[in-house]
């Protein structure tokens, strides 16, 4: 602060007593008291606006953080799931599969007929029943994603495709939390182009965008898509910016649809 022989005075502010900030001024300003008051009031405000905008962003900090642990936490469960179909009731049917079918061949022509057409109608039944819950389990978390990555994960979704679908990926393996949104993104747009764009081709790119990745998922359909239009589509912006990315569509009616992703390679 100023001595006194500085020519220079000073008025504090306080707030419920306690001091929060002081005015540096001309000594002169001490016989203007209304001058100084109306100084003081605005000096006030703009330290209570830094003080809010401090609060919110920090308040913003801890949200986005909450999201992130709550995405994290829900891939954990669905890796949790996942193994525990694929251990578990997967392995269960396919024992019993094959357990049907050394019955079946161990009875062979011995075994009356209406026997051997219902065992081979079981076993079609569990056959289709285990298919069944790979497609659960991989809808749950695709194994692929962890064992082989985001490539191979990615052409496995397009190979599922009933639109022929091109896939280009130029990036590096990245958080964990990124490849599992951007799969999901892909899994989403692709679902749609089938279900929805009267598409006849797509593409799906991947590349390196800073230190993350970039997912575009185009198609030639009908385009006219928006976030509104779909819970599927707003979960998926949701969850992009809950790991810090950035969601975008661009559907222009009659010239197609293209999803954009824009993911941090750090996320959490």
């Amino acid at each position: 602060m100023p001595g006194a022989d500085t020519g220079r005075s000073v008025t504090v502010l306080d707030s419920d007593g306690t001091p929060i900030a002081a005015l540096i001024h001309d000594p002169a300003l001490d016989s203007e008291p209304e001058l100084l008051e109306s100084a003081a009031a605005a000096a006030q405000l703009a330290i209570d606006n830094a003080r809010l905008q401090a609060e919110v962003r920090s308040q913003l900090r801890e949200v986005r953080a909450s999201r992130a642990r709550i995405v994290e936490a829900g891939d954990r469960e669905r890796r949790r799931v996942e193994r525990n179909l694929h251990d578990g009731a997967q392995q269960r049917l396919v024992t019993l599969s094959m357990a049907l079918g050394m019955i079946r061949d161990r009875a062979g022509g011995s075994a009356p007929a209406g026997l051997a057409r219902e065992l081979d109608d079981a076993i079609v039944e569990l056959r289709g029943a285990i298919g069944d819950l790979r497609r659960l389990a991989r809808g749950i978390h695709p194994a692929i994603l962890t064992n082989e990555g985001l490539g191979a994960a990615l052409e496995s979704l397009a190979a599922r495709c009933p639109v022929p679908v091109a896939v280009r990926y130029e990036a590096a393996r990245c958080a964990a939390a990124a490849e599992v949104t951007a799969y999901f993104v892909v899994a989403e747009g692709l679902a749609n182009i089938a279900k929805h764009a009267h598409a006849t081709s797509a593409t799906v790119t991947v590349t390196q965008h800073g230190g993350g990745i970039r997912v575009e998922v185009a198609d030639n359909g009908a385009g006219g898509v928006c976030t509104e239009t779909g819970s599927g589509l707003r979960g998926l912006a949701d969850r992009v910016a809950a790991i810090g990315g950035t969601f975008g569509i661009h559907s222009a009616p009659g010239r197609g649809t293209r999803l954009i992703a824009e993911l941090p390679g750090d996320a959490r």
